[in-house]
């Protein structure tokens, strides 16, 4: 996903785990259709309009991920807080603490192996970019624009679970195979998040007390 070279071979691994988590936000959707077009079309519609509303989102986080090349589950937790229209924060506590946070063009990212600050340019790095104008098309509930690339299956309306297959045109076909959506009651955010690449690592990511639209503490925008 997004590929950074660091000092050691344990930084290179979990910094690979941890920016996963970073795409599992923004690349999602699609599935060969089980209900009509106009059915998924209705629904995301609806969905935008639930999340039309929200400028700010604190959620904790817990990311299960079951990589082929080994045997046990890792498990990271962390806190994820965006704010519109341009601040995002990363922050994994556990097992290994990593921070990475996103203002306008910059983003700069911590981890705890090197103790160093790494600084990058949205618009130098074309990978970076891709990844986080999806998330805000994702944040700001823009879901009509997503069937350009995906295609859209329902599995439920109650509560709303959607599944999703990059078609060969989309920038996340290549890395894929399926991803499920499952989303609150209030269907005003997204409670878990299941991927299928196509190496067959499994990951999933859950949100925890989540809170929209609340006021965000200004240090969560600093690496610390």
């Amino acid at each position: 996903m997004l590929n950074v070279k660091l000092k050691t071979r344990n930084s290179k691994l979990k910094f690979k785990i941890l920016s996963f988590s970073f795409a599992l936000l923004v690349f999602y959707f699609t599935f060969s259709c089980a209900f009509a077009d106009s059915d998924v079309e209705l629904l995301l519609k609806k969905l935008e309009v639930k999340l039309s509303g929200l400028k700010s989102i604190q959620t904790d986080f817990i990311q299960e991920k079951k990589m082929s090349v080994f045997d046990k589950k890792i498990i990271l937790r962390g806190r994820i807080f965006i704010q519109e229209p341009e601040l995002f924060s990363w922050r994994t506590f556990e097992p290994v603490r990593y921070c990475m946070i996103i203002k306008g063009d910059t983003i700069k990212q911590w981890d705890e192996d090197s103790k160093q600050v790494q600084t990058l340019s949205l618009s130098r790095n074309p990978t970076f970019l891709i990844a986080v104008n999806q998330m805000k098309t994702w944040f700001q509930g823009q879901y009509l624009k997503l069937l350009n690339d995906y295609e859209v299956r329902i599995i439920s309306s109650n509560p709303v679970i959607l599944e999703f297959m990059p078609k060969k045109s989309a920038a996340a076909f290549g890395i894929i195979k399926k991803v499920r959506i499952t989303f609150r009651i209030d269907e005003r955010y997204i409670e878990r998040i299941d991927i299928e690449e196509k190496n067959h690592d499994l990951s999933s990511l859950t949100f925890l007390n989540t809170k929209l639209n609340t006021p965000i503490d200004p240090s969560s925008w600093e690496l610390k």
